[in-house]
């Protein structure tokens, strides 16, 4: 049975939702925004109640206890009008920060593209060059090598992808 949890004031009848503790993340999955279908997943609203009721007896109440329920339903939540543009606004930034990574890696891709051109470019001039000497044939086949092996780096990095 997963339990949830509440922190409650009695002295101003309000309360915070904390939800389930997240052993994984060794966090609550914090308020509960109904209008988004998530949770705020960090410890925003517990830190704005526990600002606001400096000096006032909290109580963690779970809910196996019987007291939950009249909680819910005979106080006020805290903040509850900020809950969903909270929420709202945390869903914005997460995706924002995913389209920042995703423009980041093919920014990245691009990149890798251009360097394999210009190295399989340096490769065929290399290919292409005679050799004068023994010490020369020993120097072509190190570029050769080098750059074979630089081509299949860049290609192993892209497979990774």
């Amino acid at each position: 049975m997963n339990v949830s949890y509440i922190m409650v004031c009695d002295e101003d009848r309000t309360f915070t939702s904390l939800n389930r503790f997240d052993r994984r993340a060794n966090t609550f999955e914090g308020e509960y925004s109904l209008l988004h279908n998530t949770y705020s997943h960090d410890e925003y609203f517990l830190s704005r109640f526990l600002l606001a009721h400096v000096g006032h007896a909290l109580q963690v109440v779970s809910s196996d206890e019987e007291r939950y329920t009249r909680v819910w339903n005979d106080y006020r939540r805290f903040q509850e009008q900020d809950i969903p543009r909270y929420v709202e606004d945390k869903v914005l930034k997460m995706r924002d920060a995913e389209h920042a990574l995703q423009a980041r890696e093919s920014v990245g891709q691009i990149q890798l593209l251009i360097a394999k051109q210009l190295i399989k470019r340096e490769w065929e001039s290399v290919q292409h060059e005679s050799a004068q000497s023994d010490r020369d044939t020993f120097v072509l086949l190190g570029k050769e090598w080098a750059f074979q092996w630089s081509l299949r780096t860049i290609e192993g990095l892209g497979d990774m992808g």
